[in-house]
């Protein structure tokens, strides 16, 4: 016997409750996995620390790294990736390459170390980006970059730290890690010390 047009519409309605119900599931489930997972608060230090090759630590304080060498690079264009064009700035701080010199395992190491090291520079917030031993230290670029104390002549904002590191090379700020609290020397994984041409190295 055919179905009755009340049975016909009783199973339409079933079946349409369900795909309704299981496309706001989708939805539901497609929020909870976009939430993104905040990082922690940006605070300001009053130290920086820099961690060598061997895990010593040299903390720096403000006024040390202002008795460093300076640098100040004039108009330098600011612009975010996701921000887009934020503004131009004079900018001014320690060298960054006489700061790392005090590391001094890594200081006195040889090409062969030299060339398989790497810098993270992380802020109070756990952000962090990394630089190889070679950009820093071989690259014109890199041998411009400064740990910044000043913009525009004024000291950092406090959304901005004490402390940022600066590349004026870089086309965007993404590298520019405000709060700047660690600066720390690695080794890359797998890497092997050669003892009779490098003695400063230590074999993993």
């Amino acid at each position: 016997m055919p179905e009755s047009i009340l049975f016909k519409t009783i199973k339409m309605t079933q079946m349409k409750n369900h795909s309704t119900t299981t496309y706001a599931a989708i939805l539901l489930f497609a929020a909870i996995c976009s939430t993104p997972v905040f990082a922690a608060p940006l605070r300001t230090v009053e130290t920086l620390t820099l961690i060598d090759i061997d895990g010593t630590k040299i903390t720096f304080t403000e006024q040390e790294l202002r008795e460093m060498k300076q640098i100040t690079e004039e108009k330098c264009i600011w612009v975010g990736e996701s921000k887009g064009f934020i503004g131009i700035f004079d900018c001014s701080g320690a060298l960054l390459t006489e700061a790392l010199k005090y590391a001094r395992k890594t200081e006195a190491a040889g090409d062969y170390l030299h060339e398989n090291t790497y810098v993270i520079f992380r802020g109070t917030d756990e952000y962090q980006i990394i630089c190889s031993w070679t950009e820093l230290m071989r690259n014109g670029d890199g041998r411009r970059a400064m740990i910044m104390l000043e913009k525009e002549g004024e000291p950092l904002a406090d959304d901005e730290g004490k402390f940022r590191v600066f590349f004026p090379g870089d086309k965007y700020v993404g590298r520019s890690v405000k709060c700047l609290d660690t600066t720390e020397f690695r080794c890359a994984e797998g890497f092997v010390a050669k003892k009779k041409d490098d003695p400063a190295a230590t074999e993993e």
